[in-house]
């Protein structure tokens, strides 16, 4: 569990480490989270698209922050889906998007025969090769795969987010623009706190800053 007040003294390191806000992604968000969410506009989301959030993602949305600081160019915010869509095609597709939240993306593991139409190096397959997959259901509708929750992007086409049904529920992935889906972390707990250890190791931090200044 994460506690509001113990993210925002790591968020102020790294704002005191990164003043000029020169990390990737870091001018997006600027360390900051957004206020959180009310607890039951996420359940009456969830109740009306059947679907279900992991319960450490709501706690963080609705008692930490929703949405701003956090991998990348920093977490979405799930309170969008409060906020009036801008025309009919908009309303359709974010309507579309939620419903898929309740279909297994039928997580496939990709294989060597198969390799060489995603953008993954061979060499980094073969270290691991039970952290590749390639999805079964996708949702024609606006081009995303079902039951998976997008929480963000790292850019270059490569977004980051939640499996929200199936056996991979909970779990994190990268999914990238060719369909590839590589495997990032058991839980949003665990992601998240990868990342807030990446900002307390200050000499891995500014290794990483130094070379994006």
């Amino acid at each position: 569990m994460f506690r509001k007040e113990e993210v925002e003294q790591i968020l102020a390191q790294a704002r005191d480490k990164d003043p000029n806000l020169k990390m990737h992604g870091a001018s997006e968000h600027q360390y900051k989270l957004k206020p959180p969410v009310d607890l039951a506009f996420v359940r009456a989301v969830e109740e009306e698209y059947h679907f279900r959030l992991p319960e450490d993602y709501v706690q963080f949305i609705t008692e930490v922050g929703d949405g701003g600081a956090g991998p990348g160019y920093g977490l979405y915010s799930f309170g969008f889906y409060h906020t009036q869509a801008k025309s009919a095609r908009e309303a359709k597709l974010r309507d579309s998007y939620l419903h898929g939240l309740s279909k297994d993306p039928q997580l496939q593991l990709l294989n060597l025969d198969v390799l060489k139409y995603f953008c993954i190096l061979e060499e980094s397959y073969k270290q691991n090769t039970e952290k590749y997959f390639r999805t079964g259901s996708f949702n024609h509708d606006n081009d995303t795969p079902n039951g998976f929750f997008h929480l963000g992007t790292y850019g270059c086409a490569r977004d980051y987010g939640l499996i929200t049904c199936g056996e991979r529920y909970g779990q994190i992935f990268i999914y990238d623009i060719e369909g590839a889906f590589e495997l990032e972390a058991g839980s949003f707990q665990a992601f998240y706190q990868d990342w807030l250890d990446f900002i307390l190791d200050t000499e891995r931090f500014k290794k990483e800053l130094k070379m994006w200044s």
